[in-house]
């Protein structure tokens, strides 16, 4: 007579096959979760450097990107949390914190504490700056191998664009050269 099913052996090596494979999968999958928060982070960054621009144009009148500390006013020097500000100084269009566990944000010499956006779209970094420039923000994840952590979004001229940068720097040695 057969039986129907599985017997109580076939079970415990189905499980401990599950057991190992799920072992060596594990950590692995920690990498691509860290990569994701790293990719959502810069995506978050380049956004709020997109919205600033299009409300300059939207609005014809100079609109900034700039760090904060408090969420209403310019200051501080991490770019992992930042207000879009319209002409109005005290006007907040939109507050983003970009930056979570073991991700940082940096502005470049060029772009200091200020990236504002003209009414024609084009940009200025810097404080007091007068001529369209560029400049880059730097954000790093610790929690990512070396060589594989660091994304650069690059705010030229007219255009915004993300690079991977490759190297093999800590996140406290990333400079930026611009």
């Amino acid at each position: 007579m057969g039986s129907a099913g599985f017997s109580l052996v076939e079970l415990m090596v189905t499980v401990a096959v599950l057991a190992v494979l799920l072992g060596l999968a594990g950590p692995s999958f920690q990498g691509v979760i860290q990569q994701n928060r790293l990719t959502a982070a810069t995506n978050e960054l380049g956004a709020a450097v997109q919205l600033a621009r299009a409300e300059a144009i939207r609005r014809n009148r100079e609109v900034e990107l700039c760090p904060t500390e408090n969420g209403s006013t310019c200051g501080g020097s991490s770019w992992g949390r930042v207000v879009v500000r319209g002409p109005s100084s005290s006007e907040v269009v939109r507050e983003f914190g970009v930056t979570g566990s073991g991700i940082t944000a940096v502005g470049s010499n060029k772009v200091g504490n200020r990236i504002a956006f003209r009414p024609n779209g084009l940009v200025r970094v810097g404080s007091g700056a007068s001529i369209a420039t560029s400049g880059t923000l730097s954000i790093c994840s610790m929690k990512v191998a070396q060589g594989q952590n660091t994304r650069d979004i690059q705010v030229a001229v007219s255009r915004v664009s993300v690079v991977k940068r490759d190297g093999g720097a800590a996140c406290a040695q990333v400079k930026i050269n611009d």
